[in-house]
């Protein structure tokens, strides 16, 4: 029996790899809040309060984005 192969090209710069890359951004910015608490020092619940601020800005963006896209791709494309 043959195998049959599907070469899909990738989705470099595409609404896929920007929501992977928002997802990304907002999961270092959480660690880093994380960090921030743990490891403690000056001004640490502040610091961790704005790194959290910092990811739910990347996704609420990246939503934003997502929603500009779809109405651009509806209004070029309306047979999509």
């Amino acid at each position: 029996m043959a195998a049959v192969t599907v070469q899909k090209p990738l989705d470099v710069g595409g609404p896929i790899s920007r929501r992977a890359a928002a997802l990304a951004n907002a999961k270092w910015f959480r660690a880093l809040a994380w960090r921030a608490l743990r490891d403690g020092g000056p001004e640490a619940k502040l610091r961790a309060a704005n790194a959290r601020a910092a990811a739910r800005i990347v996704l609420r963006q990246a939503r934003r984005e997502a929603l500009v896209s779809r109405m651009v791709r509806e209004a070029f494309h309306p047979d999509l």
